[in-house]
């Protein structure tokens, strides 16, 4: 037998040896809670089952998955599991129908009210205990969010929660995406337009409210950003309607005058925090403004926006959308 050929069998011996021994069960006896999410990675879904001491190597795991083409097969879902069994047989385990999730969409800008009664209606939380840990400054700052409120940082995306999940989980859930999408990277650029964090998110939140239209949030996060370098009240209406506490179709000038921190009609700066819970386009847009001359916008009423220099073009182009709306059948 030839010297490469003794190497080639030596190899196969230790890589079938490293294989087997890796594939034994590592006699954990307590079934742990496994949850994989929709879109994970054989790889990611090893590593979490390596963890919990279920099976000895992800990368073992990762390698059978592929090996036996099982990639596809893997179901979303909710296991209870522990290391008795192979991670051959493991991996039989996650293709098999698991306890089912609950999917839940969150929509862009809602505040922590309107997020929990959606939740509510879907049966995964209970809203009224939803909102109190929402709005519990300790359980806030235990989420690594140091404001009064998690307003702002629930981020809206669809989400598929497990049966088992409370309110704590569904909370935390949400701030990890948050923290996911506007993670160091684009932390660290904060400093471009000398926001801090609580404040650009307070900025954003503004800036989904008031934009219809996703090709006018970088433009309208300019006029707001230009405001605030001048020194002038932001003028937000989406603000008053978070001070008054429900949506008008039409804003009155009492409603202007309501006395609320949150009403930039009344006060200079950006109100004390967000109004909302701002998207991923309204982040970067509003951490990636358009620089502009405009300081005025108002509505058209088909979602966009016309824009101003002076408070004289605003007002002319408040009185064309008038004139027009009345000219329509």
């Amino acid at each position: 037998m030839s010297t490469s050929i003794k190497i080639v069998s030596c190899l196969l011996v230790v890589i079938g040896s490293v294989i087997y021994f890796e594939n034994r069960p590592t006699g954990l006896i307590r079934n742990q809670s496994i949850t994989v999410q929709p879109g994970t990675t054989a790889q990611q879904i090893g590593k979490h089952l390596e963890s919990k001491g279920i099976i000895r190597n992800h990368y073992i795991f990762s390698w059978a998955v592929r090996i036996l083409k099982k990639s596809k097969s893997l179901k979303a879902g909710q296991y209870q599991l522990n290391g008795q069994q192979s991670t051959i047989s493991t991996i039989s385990q996650l293709q098999k129908a698991p306890i089912i999730f609950k999917k839940a969409t969150i929509p862009e800008g809602l505040t922590i009210l309107e997020t929990g009664s959606i939740l509510e209606k879907q049966g995964i939380v209970d809203a009224k205990r939803f909102v109190e840990l929402a709005t519990d400054s300790l359980f806030t700052k235990s989420n690594g969010i140091y404001a009064t409120t998690l307003e702002g940082y629930l981020f809206p995306e669809t989400y598929h929660f497990s049966p088992s999940d409370d309110e704590k989980q569904v909370i935390n859930r949400m701030v990890r995406q948050f923290n996911y999408v506007f993670n160091d990277s684009l932390k660290i650029l904060l400093g471009n337009i000398n926001l801090t964090l609580h404040e650009l998110v307070t900025l954003a939140s503004i800036v989904q409210l008031e934009a219809k239209k996703e090709y006018e949030l970088s433009t309208i996060a300019g006029v707001f950003l230009r405001r605030l370098s001048l020194n002038r009240r932001l003028e937000s209406c989406a603000t008053v309607e978070y001070a008054l506490g429900r949506h008008k179709e039409k804003l009155t000038n009492k409603d202007l005058q309501v006395d609320s921190p949150y009403n930039t009609y009344r006060n200079s700066g950006l109100p004390p925090g967000p109004i909302g819970n701002p998207g991923r386009s309204a982040l970067i847009s509003s951490l990636n403004p358009k620089s502009t001359d405009f300081l005025y916008f108002v509505a058209k009423g088909d979602g966009s926006h016309v824009f101003s220099r002076t408070n004289r073009e605003h007002e002319q182009a408040k009185r064309q959308i008038r004139l027009s709306s009345q000219q329509l059948p």
